[in-house]
């Protein structure tokens, strides 16, 4: 592993330790985005609830030391975390899947995760990271991807976007704001972390993972997108919005062309990381 993407790596197992030791550092009000659209997530990581007819849908679930912030935050909106009825996973890396167990033991929602990292809960724990901060849990539903799920009013389209894990998901949202249809779009995994040549050998994962995470961006790039829901706040900062909004939620709408500008940071990120050394 060349010495920067250790580096890298340490500062961020480092991060993510202080984290689950010192989960409170991590809370954050909840609030309202668009339509039928909620951020219920901490600092670090993003949860997304969805409120449709059908019961409530949840989009990641953060780390297994930060549940109990991600319920009071579901509840100080007025909602009760055992109308969960799905869990959406991006993937299944542990600050997106660890609090998992006690969401499906609670509310007996289903779980849903790309197939192509149900092998990490099967065959390679180590890929989970952390897997120790990961209380075991039934995966019940893969994605069909590009199959609309229709919820009400709220339209969902997972797309398999493979890199950041094999199975990584991204999903557009479809929903009503202010009686006009808006679409969201939360990209299930945007981090580079893991997708050099030398962590790929070491994880024992396939090479071709840096192009698919490359054609992935490429194609979300033609999409349209009128609301960014970041999986992480460090890729596109939602709280300052937040604190903007007047009730109105119009501060959430791109009109600056963002999401476009996030695919071509990341597009450059990845071509960085493929080109050969001098």
């Amino acid at each position: 592993m060349k010495e920067k993407d250790r580096q890298r790596l340490e500062a961020l197992t480092a991060k993510l330790q202080n984290f689950i030791n010192h989960p409170w550092v991590m809370r954050c009000d909840a609030f309202h985005v668009v339509g039928d659209v909620y951020f219920v997530g901490n600092q670090y990581v993003s949860s997304y609830l969805l409120d449709t007819k059908e019961g409530l849908i949840l989009i990641d679930c953060a780390f297994l030391e930060s549940a109990y912030l991600l319920f009071d935050g579901i509840r100080s909106l007025g909602f009760n975390p055992r109308d969960i009825k799905k869990l959406f996973l991006t993937h299944g890396h542990f600050d997106h899947c660890g609090a998992a167990r006690i969401i499906q033991e609670h509310s007996r929602c289903e779980i849903w995760l790309g197939k192509e990292d149900h092998f990490f809960f099967t065959e390679r724990p180590e890929l989970i990271i952390f897997e120790d901060h990961v209380p075991r849990f039934s995966i019940d539903r893969a994605y069909e991807y590009d199959k609309r799920m229709e919820f009400g009013t709220l339209n969902i389209r997972p797309i398999h976007t493979p890199g950041h894990t094999p199975g990584t998901t991204t999903f557009f949202i479809e929903t009503v704001h202010q009686g006009k249809l808006v679409t969201c779009a939360l990209h299930g995994g945007l981090g580079i972390n893991g997708l050099s040549t030398d962590e790929l050998k070491e994880n024992r994962l396939p090479l071709s993972l840096q192009q698919d995470f490359l054609h992935s961006l490429e194609y979300l790039k033609t999409q349209h997108v009128d609301v960014i829901l970041p999986s992480h706040a460090h890729q596109y900062d939602i709280f300052s919005r937040a604190a903007r909004d007047d009730g109105s939620g119009e501060v959430f709408l791109d009109r600056d062309g963002a999401w476009n500008a996030i695919m071509d940071k990341h597009i450059e990120l990845i071509r960085e990381l493929m080109a050969p050394e001098d």
